[in-house]
């Protein structure tokens, strides 16, 4: 069904965001820019339902996101434009798509809101606060018009350190530094292809001429 990668995608984002940011003010449409650094790995825990740790390695023009839930997602750009590898162990599937066709199925994740770890709705900002956090060494803003949301941002690599809702700390950042994972973003697509994992190319199955 040519459907099917467009549905598959639809159901990871969705299962996703909800056990990261469902229901709250910062898990709509596209991000705010964010500087990411070129060479970071980052290391923390989502606290939805259920909590979900992850890992994410940095480095030029790719990144490696993994989830304790067996999704891996890996992000790479070329040719001034950005494809996703999104890799669900527990069903042994490789999909493969565009940003450009994300949009398209209504998906507005992007690179800088998986990179960045922060979602924001469009035109929103975050308003620096007269107040840090010296134990974690991150100074809090808050997300405008959204009172009970805020973010304290790392104060050398500008990423979450934490980011609260309604006064719950709904995402930590435990590690924050240089690269130092092993994932390899061009090796590991092969890596599961050798594992007989099954391959679906979305951008064949969404393009105009497909059945």
């Amino acid at each position: 069904m040519r459907l099917s990668a467009c549905l598959y995608i639809t159901a990871i984002m969705m299962a996703l965001m909800c056990s990261t940011f469902c229901g709250n003010a910062l898990a709509t449409e596209q991000s705010v820019a964010v500087s990411i650094p070129h060479d970071v790995y980052v290391e923390g825990t989502y606290y939805g339902s259920p909590k979900v740790t992850f890992s994410l390695s940095v480095a030029g023009d790719s990144f490696v996101k993994t989830y304790s839930n067996g999704v891996v997602i890996i992000g790479k750009k070329e040719n001034g434009g950005a494809f996703y590898y999104f890799i669900d162990k527990s069903k042994r599937l490789i999909t493969k798509v565009s940003q450009g066709n994300l949009y398209r199925i209504g998906e507005f994740t992007n690179w800088n809101n998986m990179v960045g770890l922060i979602n924001l709705k469009p035109g929103a900002k975050l308003i620096k606060e007269n107040e840090t956090d010296k134990e974690r060494a991150c100074t809090l803003y808050s997300v405008e018009n959204e009172e009970k949301t805020r973010v304290c941002m790392d104060d050398n690599l500008h990423m979450p350190a934490y980011i609260e809702q309604d006064g719950r700390v709904i995402e930590r950042t435990t590690y924050i530094g240089p690269g130092r994972s092993n994932s390899d973003a061009d090796d590991l697509p092969g890596k599961y292809l050798r594992e007989n994992y099954r391959y679906v190319n979305a951008d064949d199955d969404l393009s105009p001429d497909a059945d």
